[in-house]
């Protein structure tokens, strides 16, 4: 359930995107177009890793810092 506490943020880069579910402490990305790149280079195991460029510009907008990806907001707080 989406509440006001919880984000849904898109995060770009030239290459590549990701959607990621931000809900107080709780971080799930649900699309991400940099994946198959993450597996070759054998970042990647069962989750993104905390120190995924998108989780960090992610939490950075929350928190109302200055990212270095762009970030959308896709949900709208009622």
């Amino acid at each position: 359930m989406v509440t006001i506490q919880s984000y849904i943020l898109e995060v770009k880069n030239k290459r590549s995107s990701a959607i990621i579910y931000i809900n107080g402490q709780e971080v799930e990305v649900l699309e991400c177009t940099n994946s198959t790149s993450c597996r070759i280079q054998g970042v990647k195991g069962l989750s993104c890793p905390q120190y995924c460029p998108f989780i960090v510009d992610a939490k950075k907008f929350v928190h109302g810092m200055k990212t270095k990806n762009k970030v959308e907001v896709l949900n709208t707080p009622t």
